[in-house]
């Protein structure tokens, strides 16, 4: 199991420790090898500069689509209601002109039953 205390072995402390196993020059070696493949892939300072630049501009790229089409949404959503509340006035208007003929009807009948 991994011990967070203590701290990780320098590059002379390993070898010092693999120079008996694996004599001098393989011990040199191998450390070599591990410290060139530990520089290759590291990524560098610039490497994550234009890594976050990148980003950074795909995230505005985004942010700016992402306004259009928000933009779009709402011109249409207003476009719609605009015509719903047109069909709203225009049935609304009907209902009460039945209802107007209805009750006029009704009065009429009334009116005459009376007499």
């Amino acid at each position: 199991m991994y011990n967070a205390i203590r701290p990780m072995p320098t590059v002379l402390e390993l070898y010092e420790k693999l120079k008996p196993k694996l004599g001098e020059e393989e011990a040199r070696s191998l450390l070599e090898f591990i410290e060139t493949s530990v520089d290759q892939r590291a990524a560098t300072k610039a490497d994550l500069q234009r890594t976050e630049s990148a980003l950074r501009e795909e995230l505005h790229v985004t942010a700016a689509s992402l306004r259009e089409e928000l933009h779009a949404t709402a011109a249409s959503l207003r476009e719609e209601m605009h015509k719903i509340r047109a069909e709203l006035i225009k049935w609304s208007f009907a209902f009460w002109i039945g209802n107007i003929a209805v009750l006029s009807g009704i009065m009429f009948a009334l009116l005459r039953g009376s007499r």
